[in-house]
């Protein structure tokens, strides 16, 4: 039972809420936290790094994380980044020269582990601290068939 207890107390800590239903990727630029939700609870969440220039409430310029709720593709290979998650662009007048997602450590960094995740660094996207990371968030995106993210 403490166990348990103490798994659900990692689980949530400094965790943003869940939505009610479905799989969902919840990012609290804040918190710089990034949570799994499965049916309104946090299954597990991880540190992240975001834009350099901090959230974009209205418009994305350089090195900013956009804030809202948009949809998951799917996960590819990527060069620059292990795995990347593109997030769909739902508004181009909004955001422009769009290529914002949620990826693994850039690469001659994957093994720093959360030395990645100790300052926001990216152009606009949210990272992890290790490869291990997002191959564990890539394969629940696939399995869950999860295609909302809530970046707030």
């Amino acid at each position: 039972m403490l166990l348990a207890a103490t798994l659900l107390a990692v689980l949530t800590a400094e965790a943003p809420e869940c939505p009610p239903t479905g799989a969902v990727m919840v990012v609290d630029t804040a918190r710089h936290r990034l949570v799994l939700c499965e049916g309104g609870a946090a299954v597990r969440n991880y540190d992240v790094a975001t834009g350099a220039n901090g959230p974009a409430p209205k418009r994305v310029g350089w090195a900013q994380t956009p804030l809202g709720t948009f949809t998951l593709t799917q996960p590819r290979a990527s060069r620059q980044f292990h795995v990347f998650i593109p997030l769909a662009n739902p508004d181009p007048k909004r955001f422009s020269a769009w290529a914002i997602g949620v990826h693994g450590p850039q690469r001659g960094w994957e093994n720093a582990g959360h030395v990645n995740v100790e300052s926001d660094w990216t152009l606009g996207c949210v990272a992890v601290a290790s490869d291990a990371e997002i191959d564990a968030i890539a394969a629940w995106v696939r399995e869950k068939r999860a295609r909302r993210i809530e970046v707030r």
